[in-house]
């Protein structure tokens, strides 16, 4: 290790002209740098360098050295480029987490980040159930609602806006509720995995209405929520980017629309020492920037 550094201090010299410009460029003192031209030339018993008051010149010696020292510089350079641009650049496998209910947005959105980055590869696992990143060891979780890890790092990507909805045939057989207190009397759909599954509250401009909600039928999929739904099984608050299709082709019917259901937070979830990798964080900033324009 002391011979690399007097070859780099020798190059630099060479490359430099002089003891004090080879001390800039190395960031040490011009006493250093001389100390490891003087080390080389005992060790090799030559002078490598011709000294003037005005001038350094190689000698003999020194011409050939210098070449063997200039490609050794070289190739560390080289190396530590490369190594800078294994850091910056995301390489290797990033596990993504994320729930079913939008599975088909995230893995759009995946691909498509991918195709930046030929050497990364990604993992994409989809489930409604909150999953335990450290045990599985995901790299990124995508939540919608509520974050009960505070230990995680989690960053908001955007908002998820949930719209109360029903089929056109159900609302046939059923009738359509005009009040958050009619939903009493229609089949409403569960969903266990909400904090509050039992009751739906509604916002007005005038008040807030908490409803307890007694549907027969519940589910922990979001998928299936919505299939129920299509199905005319009953009605249910579903995410906007869940069914935004559905409503503009008709297939669902938004109800009660000058009530505000709520919305639930989309969020990036991460340990902190996987948010500090590239491919994490890159992926993160990705997500922020096209999620908010897709919900």
């Amino acid at each position: 290790m002391d011979n690399l550094r007097r070859m780099i201090a020798f190059a630099h010299v060479v490359e430099a002209g002089s003891f004090s410009g080879a001390a800039r460029r190395l960031g040490i003192a011009r006493s250093a740098v001389s100390r490891h031209i003087a080390l080389l030339e005992k060790s090799f018993g030559v002078r490598l360098l011709n000294r003037t008051t005005r001038r350094l010149s190689l000698t003999e010696a020194g011409r050939i050295y210098y070449q063997s020292c200039a490609s050794i510089v070289a190739e560390a350079e080289s190396a530590e480029q490369r190594i800078r641009k294994l850091r910056d650049q995301p390489v290797g496998t990033l596990k993504v987490a994320g729930p079913t209910s939008f599975g088909t947005q995230l893995a759009t959105l995946v691909h498509t980040f991918m195709q930046q980055y030929p050497a990364l590869r990604i993992e994409l696992q989809l489930d409604d159930r909150v999953v335990d990143m450290v045990e599985e060891g995901i790299d990124v979780s995508i939540r919608i609602g509520w974050l009960p890890d505070s230990t995680l790092v989690a960053r908001r990507l955007c908002d998820s806006p949930r719209i109360l909805c029903a089929s056109p045939a159900y609302l046939e057989r059923m009738g359509r509720p005009t009040t958050p207190a009619q939903l009493a009397q229609h089949e409403c759909i569960v969903f266990n995995l909400l904090p509050t599954p039992h009751q739906w509250t509604f916002n007005s401009k005038r008040r807030s209405e908490t409803v307890q909600i007694n549907g027969r039928l519940s589910t922990n999929s979001t998928i299936a929520l919505r299939a129920l739904v299509l199905d005319g099984a009953g009605i249910a608050p579903l995410s906007r980017f869940l069914v935004g299709e559905d409503i503009e082709k008709g297939r669902l019917v938004p109800l009660l629309s000058d009530y505000d259901c709520g919305s639930a937070g989309v969020y990036a979830v991460s340990q902190e020492r996987h948010y500090r990798q590239a491919g994490t964080r890159l992926l993160v900033d990705f997500l922020t920037e096209r999620l908010e324009r897709l919900v």
